[in-house]
């Protein structure tokens, strides 16, 4: 095989992982840099439909609230909270803590009597729910409904999925 056969295949092959490399960047940045708070969908004309619900309820939060005040939701949104409120939560997404989140979980899917005893015991004000029906957010707490039930059912066996 000749030397300019050699030169030619080793610049082809700089060349195709410096592609790989860039589009591999591109396509991270894409999927994961991306702000979660603020959500966009496309609508039947085509036209952008941007969300910005959670902002909105974080800085509703921030403003209507005691700096002291706890709030209590499902574990996604404790981090967001925290950061963009100032406010504290009972769990986030680092609580290590099964029992805290198996508490929000029977909370959750308690009757509200029962949730409200919850909520006063651990000293609860505020309690951010997540419904996404109107906007179509799949991602809401009625789709993590089951999961509220089967991490509260390990604190409570009158909490069952049947």
């Amino acid at each position: 095989i000749g030397t300019g056969f050699r030169w030619a295949f080793l610049v082809g092959l700089i060349w195709t992982i410096l592609t790989y490399v860039m589009h591999s960047t591109w396509a991270a940045s894409e999927a994961y840099s991306s702000p979660s708070i603020i959500l966009q969908m496309r609508g039947h004309n085509g036209e952008r439909i941007i969300f910005d619900d959670f902002r909105e309820a974080y800085q509703w939060l921030r403003t209507n609230t005691d700096r002291d005040a706890k709030i209590m939701s499902w574990w996604d949104y404790g981090y967001q909270i925290t950061g963009m409120s100032n406010r504290t939560v009972l769990v986030d997404n680092n609580t290590w803590n099964n029992t805290h989140i198996a508490t929000v979980g029977k909370a959750m899917a308690s009757r509200e009597d029962v949730s409200y005893q919850i909520m006063k015991k651990m000293d609860v004000e505020f309690a951010l729910v997540i419904f996404g029906g109107m906007a179509g957010y799949s991602s809401d707490d009625i789709n993590k409904f089951l999961w509220m039930v089967r991490i509260g059912g390990t604190l409570d066996n009158d909490i069952n999925e049947a």
